[in-house]
């Protein structure tokens, strides 16, 4: 008999226990809330984490927490955290709620590669809408995911219109890498031949052919054939120069660059050389000037093929990626995930004073959400 009052009374002792507990995570999760309110997130989340320390199964602070981070712009954290309220939520409108949140979070991660990885961000966009999709299936009356879903089907199809116009421009530079390798190439031959010339007037000096008259008549026109070479290369130089000047040169184009400011040196010492009858100095940067030209060319033409082949794999992954998005879709259903209370013209609205800031256009319209609170 003692016994069974004795567990009756460490019941109630446990009971107790519980409910004081309880009652200490609510008061956390309302002073959270409170300071969340106030826009004080940090503060919010020491709250949070204390409520999480004493009752760690609860789920309405760590989607709480989820939302602090994404306000901190923390979307790696926050979006760990939507899916595990997601997944462990037996509260479906928690569920839609943090399913939502995770789209959001998707479309803010997607806007901000926008600048730097269009690919990335069209995945980012694809998630999202897998994301709010997933709410809607929980709660079909949930306009703002509709509306959501709709925005980001138009931001995806910027993206797919910058993306095209990359691969125009690069097959544009591509083509023009091609016409000036060919040029290279011709230079190269007229510089060399022209060498010859000027080779074959000293072996003729040499042997007592021509006489001082004559050689320097040969040498003049030889000057004048290497003046004009020099112009077609300045030419030349001046179209690899010529290029998007918000876009570094590639490094290959950089080196030929070097290679053919060299080249043109050279020509210009031969073109002043020959003027002076000096046939074996001018002779020398005559082949001075082969060199570097023959330098110029291989590397402009490693740096056209690295370029395509790049180019190449962004077009398979590209394909691999419109090929399989039903599939990661349905995967992506599987492991839905989350994000905070913010809205998508929240986040369209930062994206787009950060662009002004960059004096960046930003194209979007965006749809207001209400907060989850």
């Amino acid at each position: 008999m003692k016994i069974k009052k004795l567990k009756i009374i460490l019941t109630m002792i446990l009971l107790l226990s519980q409910l004081s507990l309880a009652s200490s995570v609510e008061d956390l999760v309302q002073h959270g809330n409170s300071l969340y309110n106030k826009g004080n997130f940090n503060d919010a989340l020491k709250e949070y984490n204390q409520a999480l320390i004493d009752l760690p199964q609860s789920l309405e602070p760590k989607f709480n927490k989820a939302n602090c981070y994404f306000h901190l712009d923390d979307l790696a954290h926050a979006i760990d955290l939507y899916n595990e309220v997601a997944a462990d939520s037996k509260d479906m409108k928690l569920v839609e709620k943090a399913k939502y949140n995770l789209g959001n979070c998707y479309f803010q991660r997607g806007s901000k590669q926008k600048d730097s990885n269009l690919q990335k961000a069209m995945e980012d966009m694809q998630t999202a809408i897998v994301c709010w999709r997933s709410a809607l299936e929980i709660n079909p009356e949930n306009q703002n995911a509709a509306k959501n879903i709709e925005v980001a089907r138009l931001t995806i199809k910027d993206i797919i219109d910058q993306i095209n116009k990359q691969k125009q421009e690069q097959q544009q530079q591509a083509e023009k890498q091609k016409q000036i390798q060919q040029k290279l190439k011709e230079l190269t031959e007229k510089q060399r031949a022209l060498a010859q010339k000027t080779q074959k007037t000293n072996d003729r000096i040499k042997e007592g052919q021509i006489g001082q008259q004559q050689a320097k008549s040969s040498f003049k026109q030889q000057a004048h054939a290497q003046s004009q070479l020099k112009a077609k290369t300045k030419q030349t130089l001046q179209q690899m120069l010529q290029q998007d000047p918000n876009q570094p040169l590639q490094q290959q184009i950089q080196q030929a660059v070097g290679e053919l400011e060299q080249a043109i040196g050279a020509q210009s010492d031969a073109e002043v050389q020959l003027k002076a009858s000096e046939g074996r100095d001018a002779k020398k940067s005559q082949d001075k000037a082969v060199e570097h030209l023959e330098k110029a060319l291989k590397e402009l033409s490693g740096g056209n093929q690295n370029q395509e082949q790049k180019q190449q794999e962004r077009q398979e992954q590209s394909q691999q990626g419109q090929d399989h998005n039903e599939a990661q879709q349905q995967q992506q259903e599987q492991r839905a995930a989350p994000v905070t209370d913010a809205t998508v013209q929240e986040i369209l609205d930062k994206e787009q004073q950060e662009k002004r800031q960059r004096q960046v256009l930003q194209r979007g319209s965006y749809q207001k959400v209400e907060k989850d609170w």
